[in-house]
């Protein structure tokens, strides 16, 4: 069985982005989270623990993602399904003001 691809490419590995990995939105792609974690931690403009702290929390919140999807896929009650949409779209958008953060705290450029 073949795993479903989007339609990008890493911006950091030059590689394709699978439905199943990680992934976050960067000012100038779309980026595997373990590829930003590992460029962002090499070149930390601030404490590399404190930079840590950022990166698991933005995991949690791309997992979390994941998870909403996930379940949105299998319910069918409509309340529920608005509900668990919002929620979603709430952890996106934690994921998008993490992602500018640690963006802004690594040169991503090197």
């Amino acid at each position: 069985m073949s795993r479903p691809a989007t339609k990008w490419k890493c911006v950091l590995c030059n590689n394709t982005i699978y439905w199943d990995e990680l992934f976050t939105y960067l000012k100038n792609g779309v980026a595997h989270y373990t590829c930003l974690r590992e460029k962002a931690i090499r070149n930390a403009k601030i404490d590399s623990k404190e930079l840590t702290l950022l990166l698991d929390s933005l995991e949690e919140e791309l997992k979390s993602i994941v998870s909403y999807k996930q379940k949105l896929s299998l319910l069918q009650n409509e309340e529920a399904k608005k509900t668990l949409d919002q929620i979603e779209k709430d952890a996106e958008k934690n994921a998008g003001i993490l992602t500018r953060l640690i963006e802004k705290f690594s040169d991503l450029s090197q």
